[in-house]
């Protein structure tokens, strides 16, 4: 009867020996390589142990078929070449944002391949991984940790998928927390306190010139915005005179009809490396949306000057006539930690926060449901608004006189 055949990246016994006349040991068995194959395998060595660990290491090492372009003792960097290729045509066939695409590639090449690109796909066991997040908790904070975990990941899985790894070592790892910091919005005296002082001209030289800074980049009127609205700070630069209804869309209310102004976040813009500023359709499915506009931002858009439907809401500065172009949403994000330092806040500002402030605001009034606030902030979660947005796909008319009776009481 016929010996059955290993399975695919199996061995058979090992047989370790000593030739007559010679020093080294040699150790050999038979392997169904995962070409179908059976070869026999053999390594030398002064010991006999040694020649044993030489030929474990070589069945360890031949994971994967030898025509295939990733094996076991191929390298995190080969891996991570075959992955962004990858990547990229995910990018181009749209499943792929090229936000995600830019800050895994800076993650991976920051981080990732300095600190472990010649690592064999075999080295990485669990207990190394392990390692290298707990020596990473020094250095990157929870967030940007979990990107290096999806980014490993995915390299992982990709080395699965060519049958160079057996199993992604990622899934053993511990979750990463992000910690118990709350959500931190602007109180009513804050809020009062930065606009007045955007707006407003000091005494004193440096303060008086920080604030002609604010005003020069448009940061009094985009903090309105956002504080009015909730949106996002790429998606506030993203708005067009064409996305604004200043003099409102009809609106059932109380077998009433009223006009309601309204903004629609139709856009976001974003920086990609390499190609500068882009506009495209949104963060998530949930972030195209219609948020009805208080009249202090009414005001304040009717003031300014709309030189067509095209043209940015809030053009860069140095756009000149029928080149206006897009504010980069970077900058301004250095504009405002530069305003909130120069105005004496001394807690971290951020254009997130105006964002925080008003889903707070739409949340204490205690007049919308968490579905409506969703709505308005762009979220599919309802989770993730009250877990991180609130600080302690439909028009809903309410929030704007909820936001309005706020701003009244500033």
């Amino acid at each position: 009867m016929a010996r059955p055949p290993l399975n695919m990246g199996t061995h058979g016994s090992i047989r370790v020996t000593k030739p007559a006349g010679e020093r080294s040991f040699i150790a050999r068995c038979r392997f169904r390589d995962f070409d179908g194959v059976t070869r026999t395998l053999a390594r030398r060595g002064p010991t006999k142990t040694i020649a044993l660990t030489a030929l474990q290491d070589e069945i360890r090492s031949r994971t994967g078929s030898p025509k295939s372009p990733l094996r076991g003792e191929h390298t995190i960097e080969r891996a991570a070449e075959m992955w962004l290729a990858k990547l990229n045509t995910q990018v181009a066939e749209g499943t792929r944002t090229m936000t995600t695409a830019d800050t895994y590639r800076q993650r991976l090449n920051s981080v990732i391949l300095p600190a472990m690109g010649q690592w064999r796909l075999r080295e990485c066991t669990v207990p190394r991984l392990d390692t290298f997040f707990t020596e990473l908790a020094s250095s990157q904070g929870a967030q940007s940790r979990k990107t290096i975990r999806t980014v490993l990941s995915l390299i992982f899985r990709l080395a699965i998928q060519h049958e160079a790894m057996s199993n992604n070592p990622v899934k053993h790892l511990d979750p990463i927390e992000a910690g118990g910091r709350k959500p931190r919005a602007l109180t009513r005296e804050e809020r009062q306190r930065f606009l007045a002082w955007m707006t407003g001209r000091s005494d004193d030289p440096e303060e008086s010139r920080a604030q002609a800074n604010a005003r020069r980049r448009d940061l009094p009127d985009i903090v309105t915005f956002m504080l009015g609205t909730g949106v996002r700070i790429g998606e506030a630069l993203a708005v067009r005179w064409d996305d604004v209804d200043l003099e409102g869309v009809p609106v059932v209310d109380c077998n009433d009809i009223r006009l309601v102004p309204i903004v629609a976040i139709t856009g976001n813009i974003v920086r990609h490396r390499g190609k500068g500023l882009h506009r495209h359709a949104g963060k998530t499915a949930t972030s195209l949306r219609i948020v009805p506009l208080p009249q202090f931002v009414v005001a304040m858009l009717a003031a300014r000057d709309a030189p067509g439907k095209d043209a940015p809401v809030f053009p860069a500065s140095s756009s000149i006539g029928d080149g206006l172009t897009w504010k980069d949403p970077n900058n301004m994000s250095g504009y405002i930690r530069e305003a909130r330092k120069a105005a004496g806040m001394d807690w971290p500002v951020t254009s997130h926060t105006f964002r925080k402030t008003a889903a707070t605001i739409w949340h204490d009034s205690g007049e919308l449901t968490d579905r409506q606030k969703a709505d308005l902030t762009g979220h599919a979660k309802i989770s993730t608004l009250t877990d991180i947005y609130v600080a302690r796909g439909e028009l809903h008319p309410k929030a704007a006189a909820v936001m309005d009776a706020a701003w009244l009481d500033t």
